[in-house]
């Protein structure tokens, strides 16, 4: 009797264990290890990364999943019907895979060698690493080269030679400057015989006709004659250059002196460069002398 009594407590204690068992497993098949979502009032499972959903859940069933096709990736758990296309590293912009991309990540671009990137990650354009004479830190992905301060020495360099040869420019030059005032004062001629100091009032009307207003013009402004003197001639006879001229020499000779403005009027005309000029109002003069 008594064994017939612990083969029914050992039958029931077999089958507590085994309804138990049965609830945990189904409790587990019912447990969302990545999450869960709401799809039309029931709760899915979201899928797991790399993967999408293919079906959502019903009441029947499960979220069915599949996994990321190819140059596609997910890197999170979700519950998207398309995976994210994968990132392309643009070799025109320098950039080349440094991870390439997969269903549970997406690529890692990287900059080529040579070129750098501050943004790291986020890099759209790497630019090209600078070249150094001495290099202090090499160039990397996202820093660019550190090149050591040679600035100080080569200053120094640049100044043992440059000052020297700067003062032998400027000497060349003075020499130069002296040699061509010289050549300049050696072609002025000097005058053989004096000017004679005489009023040159009775000769101006016909050393007008010689001068012209242009030559004139230049006269009064090389002996420093107020511009607005000489156009306000000009504007009083606007259509007649003998009026213009003779007007402005005849204020003009008043200006130097009465037995100064003839040879001022020669030593201008030289100044100027106008000597065939000085020649004629010389013969104006002199062949009215005795």
């Amino acid at each position: 009797m008594y064994v017939w009594n612990l083969a029914a407590f050992m039958c029931c204690v077999m089958f507590a264990l085994g309804l138990t068992g049965d609830r945990r497993m189904r409790k587990r098949r019912n447990t969302c290890d990545h999450g869960t979502y709401q799809h039309e009032g029931i709760t899915c499972c979201l899928c797991p990364r790399g993967y999408r959903v293919l079906n959502d859940c019903t009441g029947q069933r499960k979220t069915n999943c599949t996994l990321c096709e190819s140059e596609t990736y997910s890197d999170h758990p979700n519950n998207d019907y398309k995976c994210q296309p994968c990132k392309i590293c643009d070799s025109s912009a320098k950039m080349e895979d440094k991870e390439r991309c997969s269903p549970f990540n997406n690529t890692v671009c990287r900059c080529q060698k040579d070129y750098y990137c501050p943004q790291g990650d986020q890099c759209r354009i790497c630019k090209p690493c600078d070249m150094c004479t001495e290099v202090e830190t090499k160039c990397t992905e996202t820093n660019n080269t550190v090149c050591k301060d040679t600035t100080t020495s080569n200053g120094i360099i640049a100044a043992a030679v440059l000052v020297p040869l700067f003062i032998i420019v400027v000497v060349l030059l003075y020499f130069w400057k002296q040699k061509k005032d010289k050549k300049r004062r050696d072609k002025v001629p000097k005058e053989e015989v004096p000017l004679k100091d005489l009023d040159l009032n009775p000769y101006l009307s016909e050393i007008a006709d010689h001068l012209g207003w242009k030559v004139m013009k230049r006269v009064a402004l090389h002996s420093g004659m107020n511009k607005a003197v000489i156009d306000n001639h000009e504007c009083n006879h606007p259509n007649d250059a003998r009026e213009q001229t003779y007007g402005l020499l005849q204020e003009w000779s008043q200006k130097q002196g009465l037995y100064e403005a003839y040879p001022a009027l020669i030593r201008n005309l030289h100044a100027i460069n106008e000597r065939r000029t000085a020649d004629e109002i010389k013969k104006i003069v002199e062949k009215a002398q005795p």
